[in-house]
């Protein structure tokens, strides 16, 4: 099997596959990573020209194209031999760079590569911004804004290029185990998209927790998606408090690295924070066979019911989790294809047992 795999700088693509080869691995998977990026600078070395990781993206579009294919040449050569059974190419297909768009793939080579799937990486816009912003090449260059925008061009024209070869697409948010590329790679298993209620429950660790323990048990039997993996709401949030308290910068933490972040620069992202919420969470509907709504709460969430009519009337089965023995709206039991009053009734049926 050979998958592409793509993802924005910062995104945490490379972390993610590192993690996939080791699961892989212990598996009994013989299955190789190659990054694009990476050897285009080795292979520029070899040909006796030192190039700068913060220059690349400044060389002339001719000069990038042929190092591109110089590599490709390599990459075609290197998934016909059987040293490895499978093979994952990391890589971009997009570049945004000083303030312009500039593609990082060519056709003609995707066409002889031929990949069976196509994966695009993805994280929250503080976690990307925090890991951008200790890499000399994008420090300073990119907005919350601009990441957003970049990272929905990557998962776009990804989608568009499996669609072109007609390959099935996947988004994976970096902090989903890397269990779920090994199950989508070599499993048969169905995928479920995970919908409960989250605005009203933020701070919440019991119901979270729950959440949780019912999401570990589902991913006994089918592959989840779960939309807390990206918390770009909780970064919005933070920033509207701040700037209720007067504050100018709102601080973030990840992988050990802290940062500021100014709060305006948060807030002139509000409505991009918001939308890609939104098609995010639809777009891992789209990708799932079924939805699963887990509510154990009275409360009816805008959300959840919003997700359940787009699954619905997409031809996705879906099944709820409403533990009330009453209280259950009738828009609910409309647009459920079941209704569990526990989720041992509904994991029973996962697992065939009824």
């Amino acid at each position: 099997m050979k998958v592409f795999c793509t993802g924005i700088s910062g995104s945490g693509r490379d972390d993610y596959l590192r993690e996939a080869l080791k699961l892989a691995s212990k598996r009994g998977k013989r299955i190789s990573i190659v990054n694009v990026g990476d050897m285009m600078f080795s292979t520029a070395k070899e040909l006796g020209r030192i190039i700068r990781e913060d220059k690349i993206l400044d060389l002339s579009p001719s000069t990038l194209e042929w190092l591109r294919a110089v590599v490709f040449e390599k990459i075609l050569k290197l998934v016909e031999k059987e040293e490895y059974e499978d093979h994952v190419i990391s890589s971009h297909t997009t570049f945004r760079w000083k303030r312009y768009l500039m593609p990082a793939f060519d056709f003609f080579y995707l066409n002889q590569l031929a990949p069976d799937m196509y994966v695009t990486i993805i994280d929250g816009v503080a976690q990307i911004k925090t890991r951008l912003e200790r890499h000399p090449q994008w420090a300073g260059k990119l907005s919350i804004r601009e990441i957003l925008i970049w990272q929905d061009e990557e998962v776009f024209v990804t989608k568009m290029l499996a669609d072109y070869q007609r390959r099935s697409s996947f988004v994976i948010a970096r902090e989903e185990p890397a269990d779920i590329l090994y199950k989508l790679m070599y499993t048969k298993l169905k995928r479920a998209y995970l919908s409960f209620p989250i605005t009203h429950v933020r701070g919440e660790e019991g119901y979270i927790n729950e959440v949780r323990k019912f999401r570990d048990e589902v991913r006994k039997f089918l592959v989840v998606f779960d939309p807390m993996a990206i918390n770009d709401m909780d970064l919005l949030q933070t920033a509207e408090i701040a700037k209720e308290n007067g504050n100018e910068y709102i601080k973030v933490e990840h992988e050990g690295m802290k940062l500021e972040i100014p709060v305006n620069e948060v807030l002139e992202a509000a409505e991009e924070i918001k939308f890609h919420t939104v098609k995010r969470d639809y777009m891992f509907i789209d990708q799932s066979d079924i939805v699963i709504v887990y509510y154990p709460v009275v409360a009816m969430s805008p959300g959840v019911l919003s997700e359940m009519i787009y699954a619905y009337t997409n031809n996705k089965h879906v099944y709820v989790v409403f533990e009330e023995t009453s209280g259950l709206s009738p828009f609910f039991e409309y647009y459920a294809t079941k209704v569990f009053n526990n989720p041992d009734d509904l994991l029973s049926e996962l697992s065939g047992k009824k």
